[in-house]
């Protein structure tokens, strides 16, 4: 299902990884869950080498400034919206694992993880439309 999404301004932390690296990405979740921030949480994958093999911007905040926090930018598009079962612990793995395996033709722009306050969580995808 494509959803449009606004421009949203995101804060936090940030760190420049890639798939294989999974020490690094669970770094920085620790540094970014440390700050305690309420609200609504996103997770903006951007900047790709190339594709879900190569290296990314991975930046880790919420819609609130933060002293001492870097910003991107989650830019206003329709993006293709992945539900994933939050009740799994590993149910974003599994969900990035299902598209990896897709043949979503991905645009490899911008993508998010979405962290809603209700518990629900869903992945959107910039696609080439």
């Amino acid at each position: 299902m494509h959803t449009a999404i606004n421009e949203k301004q995101i804060y936090g932390k940030s760190v420049r990884t890639n798939n294989q690296n999974t020490e690094e990405i669970i770094k920085l979740w620790e540094e970014f869950l440390r700050l305690n921030l309420t609200g609504e949480i996103y997770a903006v994958y951007s900047n790709y080498a190339s594709d879900f093999t190569g290296d990314y911007d991975l930046h880790i905040g919420t819609e609130e400034p933060n002293t001492n926090d870097v910003s991107t930018i989650i830019p206003e598009d329709n993006y293709l919206a992945i539900e994933v079962d939050h009740m799994d612990p590993k149910g974003v793995f599994k969900a990035w694992e299902k598209i990896w395996k897709s043949d979503i033709d991905r645009a490899y722009k911008t993508d998010f993880e979405h962290y809603c306050e209700d518990g629900s969580i869903k992945i959107y995808l910039s696609v080439n439309s």
